[in-house]
């Protein structure tokens, strides 16, 4: 009985340190190569109450901040949206000093892909439309070209896409 007990906390520990060291990183030249002037683009969401799909210009600014005290990398984000100026926006984007958190959001994925962009994948519990929702947002981050997704699942649900933002330089 004590051995079986001691296999499965063995078992248990091992399957969690895998798992760990599974976990995708990111780094912050990911991200940089979004930072500075010169982005255009656009926003196309789906909208609450009608489901109907609206595209509208959206250009953003990405801008290196300090890293955090805990030795995070920092960046100030900032949203413009040519003909709603209204609805322009800022925001701190944070990247855990170890790499596996954007955003407060659990990084599972980074890829390098064929083109040189890089996919990072990140997933959070949140609200979307007033609802519990799980959250996942794709960023795909070139040189010259970006994007970034916003997928939602309600509880029993698929994902779906809420926007995405697609951007060149």
């Amino acid at each position: 009985m004590l051995l079986a007990r001691l296999l499965s906390v063995v078992f248990a520990s091992v399957l969690t340190a895998t798992h760990v060291l599974a976990q995708a990183v990111a780094t912050p030249a990911d991200l940089d190569r979004l930072a500075g002037p010169g982005w255009t683009g656009t926003l196309t969401y789906r909208d609450y109450t009608s489901d109907a799909r609206t595209t509208i210009k959206a250009a953003p600014l990405l801008i290196r901040l300090a890293d955090t005290d805990a030795g995070g990398a920092r960046w100030d984000f900032r949203m413009a949206y040519a003909d709603e100026p209204h609805a322009n926006s800022g925001d701190t984007l944070v990247l855990a000093a170890d790499g596996r958190s954007l955003r407060g959001a659990s990084i599972l994925e980074r890829t390098s892909l064929a083109d040189g962009r890089v996919r990072i994948v990140t997933e959070q519990d949140g609200r979307d439309n007033e609802r519990a929702a799980r959250i996942r947002t794709v960023y795909v981050i070139g040189e010259r070209t970006a994007s970034l997704q916003k997928l939602v699942r309600y509880e029993g649900g698929e994902f779906f896409e809420r926007h995405i933002y697609e951007w060149v330089r």
